[in-house]
């Protein structure tokens, strides 16, 4: 019910779960949110790909407040036609030594983010979660392989287990947009993808990222769902377990 997000915890040094619910599941989510914080966890999120009033209901009845609302979007590479490659000769795959370049530049680039939104997390907290994404992007951990544009911005693209295809991150820098640079990245992206045999692609972003959601819907993707993310920061001080707890 409650598994514990190792890597978030890891890197914030602080104690972080998710909690996965079941729509029609009774649960006592009092009590899991005391045995959590007995355990140490520091925070809980949830994650709902659909609109379940009753969870939403009893999340909020809970102390959980929403997070973050996604939009995800789907792409069938066969319907996309805007071809962008006038910046293909500088585009490149990210290497180990561009780590520290795509750092910098990943560092508060992502403001629509739950991550500088949601009061759990510092600023600081929120630029060293997506400086360490990149990291291990580029290290092939969390992402196939990273497109950049020098000093720019930059795309990581993952196979999925079922054969599809997904856009974790993509972000040009504010002083570098609505010049290209998104179109191109995105065109290598999907060029890439078809490479390895992939024919959907989907990718996430923020409903209160208005630019970003346009900037895909004329490109072609169209809306597949959304999701609603909750948080809920508990108490920092540790119960005493009971036994067979």
């Amino acid at each position: 019910m409650i598994k514990e997000l190792t890597w978030d915890t890891e890197l914030l040094d602080k104690k972080i779960g998710r909690l996965s619910l079941q729509s029609g599941q009774l649960v006592d989510l009092g009590s899991l949110i005391i045995k959590a914080e007995a355990q140490g966890f520091r925070y809980l999120t949830c994650r709902m790909r659909s609109q379940d009033s009753t969870i939403i209901r009893l999340l909020e009845s809970s102390g959980f407040y929403l997070s973050d609302i996604g939009v995800i979007f789907t792409l069938k590479l066969a319907d996309f036609h805007i071809r962008n490659r006038s910046h293909g000769d500088i585009i490149f795959v990210a290497a180990s030594e561009d780590i520290p370049m795509l750092q910098k530049t990943a560092k508060s680039l992502f403001l629509h983010s739950r991550f500088y939104h949601d009061p759990f997390y510092s600023k600081e907290e929120a630029n060293r979660i997506f400086q360490a994404w990149i990291e291990n992007s580029v290290r092939g951990n969390g992402a196939d392989v990273v497109f950049h544009i020098r000093n720019t911005g930059f795309i990581t693209c993952r196979k999925n287990v079922r054969g599809t295809g997904e856009i974790i991150l993509v972000g040009i820098k504010k002083s570098e947009r609505a010049k290209g640079f998104g179109t191109a990245l995105i065109t290598a992206a999907l060029d890439w993808f078809l490479s390895q045999g992939i024919s959907t692609v989907s990718v996430r972003t923020q409903l209160r990222n208005i630019n970003s959601i346009r900037f895909y819907q004329n490109l072609g993707f169209y809306i597949q769902g959304y999701d609603l993310i909750f948080g809920r920061i508990l108490k920092t001080y540790n119960y005493p377990m009971k036994k067979n707890q």
